[in-house]
């Protein structure tokens, strides 16, 4: 039995390696090989307990996120089985793993899918996703701009990124600037409205909605949807109960026959992988990615201890 912290987690995981697990977990699921546990929420009075999961075969080992929100926080845990004979492997704490796998999740959609010859990266927020989407973003080395639009702390994130990528020029500014010079825009809000006008967005930009997993909140409108040649997300049953900036959509705006998963996009057709044209990118979290990316820190502190 092993407990594996916060700590640890950081001191074992890339955001480069969980880019490639993250992308081969989206790829086992698409050919039969993975499978999503679903989320399941319950309340009582300030508390929210909620479970996701799922069975990772190429990993050899399943397991289920459990963790608590109280007052907008939350405090993760991850537990691992063995996918062979199904026994406790261990419990990994979940609040880094996060951080990684919402980035590395938007890092494979966005690498796979933005416009050529990207250089301009606008980004709302400026917390804890804000600066993981941030390195997850720089490390693929095609942004020469990033605009950060935040209500918060924005001058000091551009501060202290402007310092780690000196060649990456870094603004503060409003949306309706920042947006129609962007190719990709990544939102990581918790804003229950949308937070530029989608006529504001450039042709062929691409846009990742990753601040909400709830239905009653959204952080695009109908006119980037509309906008959109196409729409992807983690798992289409799960994007239907809880994507607020579907959901919310005024009837007609969104076609969920032409949704999207990001298996589609990985293994399918030309079509599925064509980058013209405004993409959208909503996701929600899956328990998949966080399963795939325990195992992995699993199975690298027992190889170190070995």
């Amino acid at each position: 039995m092993k407990l594996i912290t916060d700590e640890q987690v950081r001191n074992v995981l890339t955001m480069s390696e969980s880019s490639a697990v993250v992308r081969d977990a989206f790829i086992a699921a698409a050919q039969g090989r993975a499978v999503t546990l679903q989320r399941a929420r319950t309340y009582h009075d300030h508390l929210t307990l909620s479970v996701m999961g799922g069975i990772v075969a190429p990993a050899g080992m399943c397991g289920a996120k459990v963790y608590s929100t109280n007052a907008g926080q939350f405090d993760f845990v991850v537990v691992l089985f063995d996918g062979a004979d199904g026994h406790y492997l261990g419990t990994i704490q979940g609040n880094a793993l996060t951080e990684f796998r919402t980035a590395a999740t938007t890092r494979v959609v966005v690498e796979a899918q933005m416009p050529p010859n990207a250089s301009t990266l606008t980004i709302f927020g400026a917390g804890i996703q804000a600066k993981a989407h941030l390195t997850a973003m720089l490390e693929l080395g095609v942004f020469r701009r990033v605009f950060i639009v935040s209500k918060g702390d924005g001058e000091a994130l551009a501060t202290t990124f402007a310092q780690a990528y000196p060649s990456v020029a870094f603004q503060t500014a409003e949306a309706v600037k920042a947006v129609p010079e962007a190719d990709v825009v990544i939102t990581c809000t918790r804003s229950p409205t949308p937070l530029f006008d989608g006529k504001l967005l450039k042709p062929h930009a691409f846009v990742a909605a990753i601040g909400s997993s709830k239905p009653q909140t959204r952080e695009i409108d109908d006119s980037t949807l509309q906008r959109a040649a196409r729409i992807i997300v983690e798992h289409k049953d799960q994007a239907r109960k809880e994507a607020g900036d579907l959901v919310m959509a005024q009837d007609g705006v969104v076609d969920w026959d032409r949704v999207l998963e990001i298996g589609d996009v990985l293994t399918g057709d030309a079509s599925a992988k064509t980058a013209q044209g405004i993409g959208v990118y909503k996701s929600v979290g899956v328990g998949l990615v966080d399963v795939a990316l325990s195992a992995l820190v699993y199975k690298k502190l027992v190889a170190a201890e070995s």
